[in-house]
């Protein structure tokens, strides 16, 4: 049963990896083809490579840096710093030998596809009728990657995300870049928006740089492109940002406290100054309302004083005519209230009026009860008659009516 699966493996790894590594070519492909043989179980390098498959440990180490302080000893004491075909890497993949647990180490260039294809289908459960070459391809660069960051996350994880933790507020906040104006009700004034600054601005290391953010970079849920998601692990550029960053925290926070306190000393400016506009508002209401009690009562006063000037004028017109005081509403038709109370405003008013303009208030008022005219009084007289006292209109014709009777009688007699 193990030997039909090494077969069908075999057959996986051989469609795998093609003809590229059947007869290697290149100093250190060669070196390598050499030295893996030599530990390996098969004597011929066609079988021996199907021994080999990646273990999913690997460990970066700088190339200033000294290996033997970071690799397992097993492997510190055999070539550390270099692959095993001699060339020098950062990147240290361990790989196994599967028919005798030989573990050795290669560099980036020397993770073949059959070490990653072997890695794949035994230690992360991919199907074997899934391994294409194609797919084999995207899994070699996932799989690198995914080496690359495990390590990177057990070495540097901790440390990183204590500080992206304590810069990733002060981050969105500061590392930004000026928007679009817009009114602020708040602080009365056209301000700008703070837009982050995807971009940095400037030379790193350099008076003047701007650092483009942080967590836009990292794992914004904008950025379909952050490193956490194309990378797994942050770059070096991004690393050594969030180091100055974070490293100047005190600054920053000092910042933003300088920010929002100009911002609150505006906003208590603008609301001390809308305070005093309002109470301005309230005394100017008050005054105006004082004002307008004082425009009242004296427009009250005046009406006052018109109507007794008016009742005055009137009183006195109408005892010199002998009349009654009367109003337009005394006349019995529309005409006649009209005509009254024109007349009404000439008496108050002390405009002229004729006989015979007075001559029909009179009528209007009295009616029949109108005194007797001069002309009846004189015809009456003359008739032989004495008019009496007050006579009116009425009565003075009714007496002329008798006069002239008793007149006529007489004559009548003679």
């Amino acid at each position: 049963m193990v030997e039909q699966r090494r077969i069908a493996m075999g057959d996986i790894i051989a469609d795998a990896v093609g003809g590229r590594w059947d007869n290697p070519t290149g100093a250190y492909n060669i070196a390598l083809k050499e030295r893996l043989t030599a530990i390996s179980e098969a004597e011929e390098w066609l079988e021996a490579k199907k021994e080999w498959k990646a273990t999913g440990n690997v460990w970066y180490i700088p190339l200033r840096d000294d290996a033997v302080e970071v690799l397992p000893p097993h492997h510190a004491d055999g070539h550390p710093n270099e692959c095993i075909c001699g060339h020098k890497i950062a990147w240290h993949f361990e790989i196994q030998n599967t028919e005798n647990n030989i573990l050795e180490i290669v560099g980036s260039d020397h993770i073949g596809f059959w070490m990653i294809v072997r890695h794949l289908v035994e230690n992360k459960g991919i199907p074997e009728d899934m391994v294409t070459e194609e797919r084999v391809r995207e899994w070699i660069t996932e799989a690198v990657k995914s080496m690359k960051s495990d390590w990177w996350w057990r070495e540097h994880g901790d440390d990183f995300e204590e500080r992206f933790k304590a810069v990733r507020e002060l981050d969105l906040v500061l590392n930004t870049r000026n928007g679009e104006s817009y009114y602020d009700e708040d602080t009365d004034r056209y301000e700008r928006q703070l837009l982050i600054r995807k971009k940095g601005e400037g030379q790193f290391g350099i008076s003047g740089y701007k650092m483009s953010s942080i967590v836009w970079r990292w794992n914004h849920i904008d950025n379909a492109k952050n490193q956490k998601i194309t990378r797994g692990w942050p770059n070096e550029r991004l690393e050594n940002d969030l180091l100055i960053f974070y490293f100047s925290l005190d600054a920053h926070k000092s910042e933003l406290e300088a920010r929002n306190k100009q911002r609150a000393d505006r906003i208590a400016e603008v609301v001390a100054r809308r305070e005093q506009q309002e109470i301005e508002r309230a005394e100017q209401r008050v005054r105006q309302e004082e004002e307008n009690r004082v425009r009242r009562e004296r427009q009250q006063q005046e009406q006052i004083e018109q109507e007794e000037r008016r009742a005055t004028a009137l009183q006195r017109t109408c005892a010199e005519w002998g009349i009654p005081e009367f109003s337009a509403e005394d006349g019995n038709n529309d005409w006649e209230r009209d005509f009254l109370g024109q007349m009404i405003s000439k008496i108050i008013n002390e405009y002229y009026m004729s006989e015979k303009q007075k001559g029909r208030i009179i009528k209007i008022i009295l009616g029949d009860k109108a005194p007797a005219t001069a002309k009846q009084i004189k015809y009456i007289q003359s008739l032989g008659g004495t008019p009496t006292e007050g006579i009116t209109k009425e009565e003075a014709s009714r007496t002329i009516d008798e006069l002239k009777e008793r007149k006529n009688n007489e004559e009548k007699r003679e």
